[in-house]
């Protein structure tokens, strides 16, 4: 069994490839689960997960007003509130992963984010994304807000202990502390879409929308760009269990 994955769950707990669901089973599913770990009726949890239809999730204090539903409606896309914090996601081509755990005494949410970053990692590695790694330096967000648009976008920025490669965002990730219980979840961007989210930001001009989508574009990347070829869900879901040694 993976060291760095017993580090943060333990010796017992699940581990779950639940597939792809619509928003709304997906954060029920994390939310039940969290609920039931908090109450002592469940084990920790390590689950990864895909999104049909594409969905966007925004953060649990985020605006609602944030998103156009129309444009949604009108492309396909649902919408759903995640329970944990940070910006708004276009659940798109990517994977995504899901904690549930304690925090026992002297533990903080920070050694937690960590933590489940370096196990990430050493998954992504085995997906032979070799030159993937920490985000070096915490980046200017007072600069970076002084875009509205992108103070909406999860993939507009990254923060210390977030993955990259060449500077550029591979996976977003938010949390929050139930007490003592975390959780936390996140999109590992497997290939293009995620960018799409500028065109359904609310009050928008078509040219700001645009800056948004290049802006994102630059400051993110997928793993098949970093692979050079296609990675599938399947492939990604293979990685992950194969790094936790079941």
């Amino acid at each position: 069994m993976n060291s760095d994955l017993v580090k943060f769950l333990g010796t017992d707990f699940d581990f779950i490839d639940s597939g792809f669901s619509n928003g709304e089973e997906n954060m029920r599913f994390d939310i039940e689960r969290k609920d039931a770990f908090h109450a002592g009726n469940a084990k920790p949890m390590f689950r990864i997960y895909g999104w049909k239809p594409w969905c966007v999730s925004l953060g649990f204090n985020q605006k609602e007003s944030d998103i156009d539903r129309e444009r949604c409606e009108a492309r396909g896309i649902e919408i759903v509130r995640r329970p944990t914090g940070g910006r708004a996601v276009l659940h798109a081509d990517e994977i995504t992963y899901s904690v549930v755990c304690g925090m026992p005494p002297g533990i903080s949410p920070q050694d937690l984010y960590r933590d489940i970053h370096i196990f990430l990692l050493s998954a992504l590695h085995e997906l032979g994304l070799k030159e993937v790694g920490f985000q070096k330096s915490q980046p200017d967000f007072r600069n970076m807000y002084r875009s509205e648009e992108r103070s909406v976008a999860c993939f507009a920025s990254s923060a210390r202990w977030e993955i990259e490669s060449n500077g550029k965002k591979l996976i977003g990730s938010a949390q929050r502390a139930f007490g003592s219980t975390l959780l936390q979840h996140g999109s590992i961007l497997l290939d293009s879409g995620h960018d799409q989210l500028a065109d359904i930001i609310a009050g928008s001009t078509d040219d700001k929308r645009e800056s948004l989508k290049e802006w994102t574009r630059r400051h993110s990347v997928t793993a098949t760009e970093i692979a050079g070829r296609k990675i599938t869900y399947e492939e990604a879901a293979a990685a992950f269990r194969k790094v936790a040694d079941l």
